[in-house]
């Protein structure tokens, strides 16, 4: 049976120090009675005895509450019984029905209901009241019944009442509380979110103030990774024809810039999000088949999409192994950052587009001279940065000079564009294709490894020697063939600042050895 109320955090004050104080009442009482009573020697050896475990008792609960680092309960439920024998031979001492000390056993029973549960104090009560009931009812008269039913009766009033209050008031405090609990853990997780909205719109400022289209992806992967630890997380772009792709992963805080095409037959969920430009959350993806999640060991997903002038530009996703870890705050957080990296990529591609204007070559319309050098430094740090492969065609148009002595230069302008038009084809929209003067091209192919890169450049070569040029009226269909360079990092085991060279000597190679052909270094 459980004895004692409940121990826990507690708005009542301690009352140990009542306790003690009301034990001068007893001690008084013992004064009072060796003083201005005559007592036989059993009478006054039983009370010596009684004195003396009193002092102790007092002396020792004293200690333990001053220390402040004791439990009492068992040191009140022991003074408490020792009280009812105690109180007991006092009244009996001085009087029975006509000593004043039955008003101990109301202090008795104010404590009981107090610190005991109800049915222990109720049953101590009750062994108090039949003690007392026994102690008077031999001498007692008539006209004493009513009095000593009253004094019980108070006894028992006292229990009820500070039971009930007691009770009403620790369930009164344990909501009380709940509710201190509650809003202490609503004010750290406020002030940790206004912490993250601070670092968040910080870095959002960052974000606005890049205008270059890796930076951007760089500083978003890094929010989402450090700042809002997601366990997996990633940036998805929307290509031409609706095409997502992957530009950042970050999987058990380890980045990955890879270009990652989704599965196209797991985006569904994907163009849900697109369709209806509005945050998915999933609470459990077991089973589903219409999501590819980064880990296989993710449960709940969350995909935002980034909206920039009323237009999806791609998509945030972030992915944890626990069912149901996003909540409506991470959506906020997310979608945040979601909307600055949206604003931010829209700024960049726009510049990318306003700086074409100027960097591409008047007449082919790819790029020029100047932007290959700047983007080949680019490419060049990128591979350093994350170890990535890094290849290079050179290409050179065999005899082009004849053609311009025979032709005219407007029928070499003809053969510079439709050689241009064929090289598109054999490359991908991710590689960098520029004029690098005169007949000369060049191809920067990021992630490439060299038996990749050979290929491509062998195609390259077989496609211009296959297609025919128009000269326009009264000129031949004109024929021509290319000199083709290759080389790639780390496979030539050069250093990746001299890829360029080193794609200028495999073309000087191919172009000594006979021309239409492909040199690979």
């Amino acid at each position: 049976m459980k004895i004692f109320q409940d121990k826990g955090k507690t708005l009542l004050p301690r009352v140990d120090s009542i306790f003690l104080v009301s034990r001068l009442l007893t001690v008084i009482g013992t004064i009072w009675i060796l003083i201005f009573h005559e007592l036989f020697f059993n009478d006054l050896l039983i009370l010596g005895i009684l004195s003396g475990t009193f002092l102790i008792q007092i002396i020792l609960f004293w200690h333990m509450s001053f220390r402040g680092k004791y439990d009492l309960k068992k040191a009140y439920l022991s003074i408490i019984i020792f009280d009812l024998v105690f109180i007991s031979v006092l009244v009996k001492l001085s009087g029975s029905f006509n000593s004043d000390f039955y008003l101990l056993y109301y202090l008795t029973a104010s404590f009981s209901a107090y610190i005991l549960t109800f049915p222990i104090a109720l049953m101590l009560t009750g062994l108090a009241s039949i003690t007392y009931a026994l102690l008077v009812l031999s001498g007692l008269q008539a006209h004493e019944v009513v009095p000593m039913i009253i004094r019980l009766g108070f006894m028992w009033f006292l229990l009820f009442a500070i039971s009930y209050v007691s009770e009403f008031i620790r369930r009164s405090e344990r909501r009380l509380l709940n509710l201190f609990d509650t809003l202490n853990l609503r004010t750290s997780e406020l002030e940790k979110s206004q912490a993250h909205l601070e670092m968040i719109y910080e870095n959002s400022r960052v974000l606005a103030g890049m205008l270059d289209v890796d930076g951007v992806i760089e500083e978003v992967m890094r929010i989402m990774g450090d700042l809002l630890t997601y366990p997996a997380s990633g940036l998805l772009l929307v290509g031409a024809g609706g095409n997502l792709i992957y530009r950042g992963r970050n999987i058990g805080g380890q980045t990955n810039f890879h270009l990652k095409a989704v599965d196209g037959h797991r985006q569904e969920l994907l163009k849900m999000v697109i369709s209806q430009s509005e945050t998915v959350t999933v609470v459990d993806i077991s089973g589903r088949n219409d999501y590819q999640p980064l880990k296989s060991s993710s449960r709940s997903i969350m995909i935002v999409p980034m909206i920039a002038h009323g237009k999806i530009i791609g998509l945030l996703t972030a992915e944890s192994p626990q069912v149901g870890a996003f909540s409506e705050r991470d959506e906020k957080m997310l979608s945040v950052v979601a909307r600055s990296a949206a604003m931010a990529l829209d700024n960049a591609l726009l510049h990318r587009k306003l700086e074409e204007m100027t960097i591409t070559d008047e007449l082919t319309g790819i790029f020029n001279y100047r932007y290959f050098a700047e983007k080949l430094k680019e490419e060049q740090r990128r591979a350093a940065r994350y170890n990535l492969p890094l290849s290079l065609i050179m290409l050179d148009i065999d005899w082009f000079k004849k053609f311009n002595d025979t032709y005219g230069h407007e029928v070499g302008n003809i053969v510079l564009k439709g050689i241009t038009s064929v090289i598109k084809k054999c490359i991908r929209d991710v590689d960098i294709f520029c004029r690098y003067g005169g007949e000369e091209f060049v191809v920067i192919l990021p992630q490439t490894p060299q038996i990749e890169v050979t290929r491509i450049g062998e195609r390259i070569r077989q496609q211009v020697e296959a297609a025919g040029f128009s000269g326009g009226d009264n000129i031949p269909e004109l024929k021509v063939t290319v000199s083709v360079g290759v080389t790639s990092f780390p496979e030539n085991g050069k250093p990746h600042e001299e890829i360029l060279s080193i794609a200028d000597q495999a073309l000087y190679r191919a172009k000594g050895a006979g021309k239409n052909l492909v040199c690979v270094i």
